[in-house]
C-alpha cells in the first residue's frame, strides 16, 4: 500500500511552529555617517549590494542607520534601536552581509525580526512563571529561553495545549483498527454492509481485502495514536478523528500502488481505545507551538519607514 507521509489529520489543532533565532546585541560606538563623507563613500554606503546603481530605498536606508539612537521598535517590555540592530549584526554577522554598519534592507529587517521573537519568547515564557533575567545582552537572554523551552516549560506547553484543545488528548490515545481495504467502491461498500449487520470485523477483512493488504493478517493493522494514521493513510484517515470504539467509518480512499485499479477504497473498525495510554507527548513538543500561540497577543510597533509588525507571522514585514 502506497503511504503517505507527513500528512496530519483534518481537525488538528497543533499550534503554529515558532522558530527562535540566537541573535547577540550590545552598545557600541557611532559608525561614520553619510553626511561629511566623500562622494565615492557616500556612492558606496548607498549602493549597497555593488551594482552600481543607487536606488532610493538604498539612499533612505542608509540615511536612517545614520541615527543610531532612533527607536525602530517597541514591545512589552522595552524598545530596539537602529544602534542595537548593527551592534547585533556585528557580533553575529550573516555570512553575506559585507559591511555590518551598512546593512542591506532586508538583512537589516531579518535580524530585527529575530531580535523581536527572542524578546517576544522570553516574555511570554516569564509571563507563564519561569524566571527571565531580562538585563542581559541576547546571547544570554536566549540561553535562558532555550533552557526553559527544554526544561520544565515543555511540561506546562503540554498542559496549556490540551487545556485549550480537549481533542489533543484523543490524537494522543491509541486506536486499536481493523481495516478492510478493497479495489473497488462496490467491494468495500458491500464490506461495509456485512459490518453494520454484525459480522466480525476479522472475518469480513480476511475474505475481502486485496493483495496489497494482506501484510495486516484479518485486517489488523494494530494500535497506534491518531498521527501515527495520518502518517500511514494520510487523510484517508480523517474519519478516526470523530471515532469511537465499535464505529465503522465512511467509506474513503487512497491511491496504492498495490491495487490493480490504483486506488484502494478503506472502512476503519474501531475495536477499542486505550485511553490509559494516552501520551501527549508524541504529539510534541509543545513549547515552541505554544509560544506561537501566546506571543501574537503582545503588543509590537515598528517604525513604518523600517517595516510593518505581522502578529500571525511573527515577524517584520518591510515598508514598500
Amino acid at each position: 500500500m502506497t503511504v503517505n507521509r507527513g500528512k496530519n489529520l483534518k481537525g488538528t489543532a497543533l499550534l503554529a511552529a515558532f522558530a527562535l533565532l540566537i541573535t547577540l546585541s550590545g552598545c557600541g560606538d557611532n559608525p561614520g555617517s553619510v553626511t561629511g563623507s566623500s562622494r565615492d563613500e557616500i556612492f558606496d554606503r548607498i549602493d549597497q549590494d555593488g551594482d552600481g546603481v543607487a536606488l532610493r530605498s538604498d539612499y533612505e536606508m542608509a540615511l536612517s542607520l545614520t541615527d543610531r539612537t532612533r527607536v525602530i521598535a517597541s514591545y512589552p517590555r522595552g524598545e530596539l534601536t537602529i544602534g542595537s540592530v548593527l551592534v547585533s549584526l556585528a557580533e553575529s554577522r550573516p555570512s553575506r552581509l559585507l559591511d555590518p554598519d551598512n546593512p542591506p534592507n532586508e538583512i537589516f529587517v531579518a535580524r530585527l525580526t529575530s531580535m523581536l521573537r527572542l524578546r517576544l519568547a522570553a516574555i511570554a515564557i516569564n509571563d507563564a512563571g519561569f524566571d527571565i533575567d531580562f538585563e542581559v545582552d541576547d546571547e544570554n537572554l536566549n540561553s535562558q529561553v532555550q533552557e526553559h523551552i527544554s526544561g520544565e516549560f515543555e511540561q506546562w506547553a503540554q498542559q496549556y495545549a490540551l487545556a485549550e484543545d480537549p481533542r489533543l488528548e484523543k490524537f494522543a490515545t491509541p486506536h486499536c483498527i481493523t481495516l478492510i481495504a478493497t479495489e473497488t467502491e462496490t467491494e468495500t461498500e458491500v464490506a461495509k454492509k456485512r459490518l453494520e449487520a454484525g459480522e466480525s470485523a476479522s472475518v469480513v477483512a480476511s475474505e475481502v481485502n486485496a493483495q496489497g493488504a494482506t501484510r495486516w493478517p484479518n485486517g489488523d493493522v494494530g494500535c497506534a495514536d491518531l498521527l501515527t494514521w495520518a502518517n500511514t493513510f494520510g487523510e484517508s484517515a480523517a474519519p478516526l478523528g470523530e471515532m469511537e470504539a465499535g464505529d465503522i467509518s465512511e467509506i474513503v480512499s487512497m491511491s496504492s500502488d498495490f491495487s490493480a485499479t490504483g486506488r484502494l477504497w478503506l472502512v476503519f473498525y474501531v475495536r477499542e481505545l486505550r485511553n490509559e495510554e494516552a501520551n501527549p507527548a508524541t504529539l510534541g513538543p509543545f513549547s515552541q507551538r505554544v509560544l506561537a500561540d501566546l506571543v501574537v497577543g503582545y503588543d509590537v510597533a515598528v517604525d513604518p519607514q523600517v517595516g510593518n509588525w505581522d502578529s500571525d507571522g511573527l515577524s517584520v514585514a518591510p515598508s514598500e
